[in-house]
């Protein structure tokens, strides 16, 4: 939810609050209770809830890895890519499979729009 800052014109108290964005603007200060609040604009500034986040951004400092597990986390990298590799290579048809070869005979047997264009021009 996002933090606005207010300011009374009648007696200048400033304050922050939290609201949704939908809520309505406040209007009385809670101080001298007179409906002269102004919304301040000033830098963004938020709250994140939840877990995983962290006021700095970096989050808790971790121990450095040790090679055995970057060799791991890398050789398992590769495993993924291979396998990945593997199925694309299986799923698509080869230039020797009966299929690629049918399809390249009936791409040449049919004549290109530019063959049918000057073959009727000439008639």
């Amino acid at each position: 939810m996002p933090i606005y800052e207010y300011q009374c014109q009648a007696c200048g108290h400033q304050f922050e609050a939290t609201q949704r964005i939908t809520d309505a603007n406040l209007k009385d200060c809670p101080v001298c209770s007179k409906p002269e609040l102004q919304k301040l604009i000033s830098a963004t500034s938020f709250r994140l809830k939840g877990g995983g986040w962290y006021k700095d951004g970096y989050g808790n400092p971790q121990k450095p890895r040790t090679d055995n597990q970057v060799f791991d986390r890398l050789q398992k990298a590769i495993d993924t890519d291979k396998k990945k590799t593997a199925a694309e290579s299986d799923a698509a048809p080869s230039s020797d499979s009966p299929a690629a070869v049918a399809s390249s005979e009936s791409a040449a047997a049919t004549p290109s729009s530019s063959d049918s264009g000057s073959s009727s021009s000439d008639s």
